[in-house]
């Protein structure tokens, strides 16, 4: 594990690989276990995983918007690294950070890649599941990430890992991401994405593949459902999920 030095605190990542450096972007709360399924692309990428700012064993250091500072903490690991290039990943609302990211630095975002990404709360469905996630947060933060772990995997062993590293999380940073990424907007500038952009979306989320459509004035933009799948597709649907990753990188990348 290596670390960064940000802010009034440290941000901790993990490397796994080698070749075209992939970063993935966690949702609130979540961290970066979420992506342990993606330590299989290993063997072609060069895999990072960071804990956000105020998740899992990092510090909580935000002095002003989650999104920008979360954005200048990727672009730091990034100069730590020396990577002339990255593709982005962000999953759910960790997508706002991977957008903001590419549109703050295009000429070193290889390729975006979204998993259920939406560039607002464009629906009802997403705007209740966030309503409901917030609130329940106020209510118990132990029981939302019961409910999170629970609902992304069935392996007992993996939904104790990903449960207990949510517990790791500042709960107020946590709220904050949430907060900050229900009343994002990057709908205005999405045509200044001209990077490869990938699409990956749950064929029965339709409350968050509707979001689509907005994607469609980004010139290079490629769509890709996983069929009987809802929202959770890095853990499970990771082996479609992965696939359909790596397909685009040796088709559009290299």
């Amino acid at each position: 594990m290596k670390n960064i030095q940000y802010e009034n605190g440290t941000v901790y990542y993990d490397l796994y690989g080698k070749g075209i450096p992939i970063i993935f972007i966690h949702p609130p709360g979540m961290g970066r276990r979420v992506f342990d399924r993606q330590q299989k692309l290993a063997d072609k990428y060069l895999i990072v995983t960071p804990d956000l700012s105020g998740h899992g064993i990092s510090s909580s250091s935000i002095q002003y918007s989650i999104i920008e500072n979360y954005v200048e903490e990727l672009k730091q690991i990034i100069d730590n690294e020396k990577f002339e290039e990255v593709i982005i990943c962000g999953y759910s609302a960790g997508g706002a950070v991977a957008q903001e990211f590419a549109k703050a630095y295009p000429k070193i975002t290889k390729a975006l890649i979204l998993s259920g990404g939406y560039p607002k709360v464009a629906t009802i469905g997403l705007n209740l599941e966030y309503k409901l996630g917030m609130k329940l947060f106020k209510k118990s933060q132990k029981t939302l990430a019961r409910v999170l772990a629970n609902s992304h995997t069935k392996d007992k062993g993996y939904r104790e890992i990903l449960y207990s590293h949510m517990l790791k999380s500042d709960f107020a940073h946590w709220y904050k991401f949430y907060d900050q990424t229900y009343h994002y907007n990057g709908v205005t500038d999405l045509d200044s994405l001209t990077m490869p952009l990938l699409l990956i979306y749950g064929a029965n989320a339709f409350w968050i593949n509707h979001h689509r459509v907005y994607y469609e004035r980004c010139p290079n933009h490629h769509v890709v459902y996983i069929n009987n799948a809802f929202h959770q597709l890095p853990t499970k649907h990771w082996q479609p999920f992965n696939q359909i990753i790596s397909e685009f990188i040796d088709s559009k990348l290299i």
